[in-house]
């Protein structure tokens, strides 16, 4: 079911250069949301921007019935919402989108985050938490270096008995010095295969590894896509990807804002 709601605004908080954490009121969309989903906010009631922008749910409150999301400004409609302040009112959509399949206690997760990719997959990590899930739970964060690890203390919050963190970043300012595949890789090494699930959300560059990856080493991969959904309910066919279900299957096309964002990573094809 897909709600639309005015939601208050609780908090708006800058998180670094250009980037803010946006907390609403917005208990059915709540209620309804797993990891993997987005909203599609309404950024200004007028006519500009006209178009609403989708994020992908960074975190959700269930008892209280707030949800987050992290965005950077890159454009008039964020720079609309690093506006808002505490008492303010957005228009939501949501939850929109597919979801992440979440692991089985007798797998091991991997979850993949990417720069500000980590939204979805901090939700599905918070959530197997919030259902206390007994398999064993590996995060790796990685970006071009530490000041755009935005949500660091996010991460560092994630009880260590249960979530094994792992930092990277391209310049070693944070972390293993390298690429978040590279990381990845050392992971593996150590871990049967044949139990991992990688969950991943990041830069296309990263996810088109990862990709290849998978279909390499027939690894269970999902990845979350990040791209422009202009409407965000499949009309305007502006967010479509390359898609392959299998070697003998025909090229075709899919609509991220609706068979996505979650893929397999073995069925979609990224440049």
């Amino acid at each position: 079911m897909v709600y639309q709601t005015d939601s208050p605004v609780l908090e708006n908080i800058r998180l670094g250069e250009d980037c803010y954490r946006l907390i609403l009121k917005a208990p059915k969309i709540v209620d309804n949301s797993w990891a993997g989903n987005f909203v599609h906010i309404q950024v200004n009631p007028f006519f500009y921007p006209l178009l609403r922008r989708a994020f992908s749910i960074h975190e959700v409150d269930r008892k209280k019935g707030n949800l987050e999301v992290v965005f950077k400004v890159i454009g008039a409609g964020t720079e609309h919402l690093s506006g808002k302040k505490k008492g303010d009112t957005v228009n939501l959509l949501g939850p929109l989108g597919n979801i992440f399949s979440y692991p089985d206690n007798e797998d091991i997760s991997i979850m993949i985050a990417g720069g500000l990719g980590i939204v979805p997959v901090y939700f599905l990590t918070r959530d197997l938490l919030r259902k206390k899930h007994r398999g064993k739970i590996y995060f790796l964060y990685g970006a071009k270096e530490k000041e755009q690890l935005y949500c660091l203390s996010d991460v560092k919050k994630l009880p260590k008995l249960k979530v094994e963190t792992l930092y990277s970043t391209d310049d070693g300012s944070h972390g293993f010095k390298g690429y978040l595949d590279m990381l990845l890789k050392q992971v593996l090494e150590k871990e049967d295969k044949s139990r991992v699930k990688i969950y991943a959300c990041g830069p296309e560059g990263l996810l088109a590894k990862l990709s290849h990856l998978a279909k390499e080493e027939n690894l269970f991969c999902q990845l979350s896509l990040e791209v422009g959904m202009p409407c965000g309910m499949g009309t305007c066919m502006g967010c479509v990807v390359k898609y392959k279900r299998d070697c003998s299957s025909p090229l075709t096309f899919k609509r991220v804002c609706c068979e996505g964002p979650v893929f397999k990573a073995q069925e979609v094809i990224l440049d």
